[in-house]
């Protein structure tokens, strides 16, 4: 169980870190390096839920009290863990508004310069990189 949630905290940290590089080059509409970014973050978040779930399944086969479940290195590692999830919820959620925030001005100005067809979400409907996926 170490090594997962070594490899998770690993990866929460290259997670924060990335989120971090797309907050700061949102803001300076520096939009191809977001989109550079997104490729690993997906990658990075498939093998979160990989370590995720084999950590889930870790401990319901430890059937012990709550107390008892970790070691005291496992305890220290798991609350890192938690720590680290919740600083990547905070950031991912900052950087959520600000994508959602450009998304919103492009679909007000495509709007406004072709008032005549309603953009989607669904559907790319003028040449930009910013797609906006729920």
């Amino acid at each position: 169980m170490i090594t997962t949630l070594i490899k998770l905290n690993e990866i929460l940290d290259s997670l924060i870190k990335l989120t971090k590089e797309d907050i700061k080059n949102i803001k300076k509409a520096n939009h191809i390096e977001v989109f550079k970014n997104t490729k690993a973050k997906e990658k990075l978040a498939y093998e979160f839920s990989e370590l995720k779930t084999q950590l889930d399944l870790i401990l319901s086969n430890r059937n012990k009290p709550i107390n008892e479940i970790f070691s005291p290195d496992e305890e220290v590692l798991f609350n890192q863990f938690k720590e680290k999830l919740q600083t990547f919820y905070h950031l991912h959620k900052k950087f959520s508004q600000f994508a959602l925030s450009v998304a919103n001005f492009y679909n007000a100005l495509y709007s406004k310069i072709n008032p005549s067809k309603e953009v989607t979400y669904k559907e790319k409907s003028f040449n930009s990189y910013l797609e906006l996926k729920a």
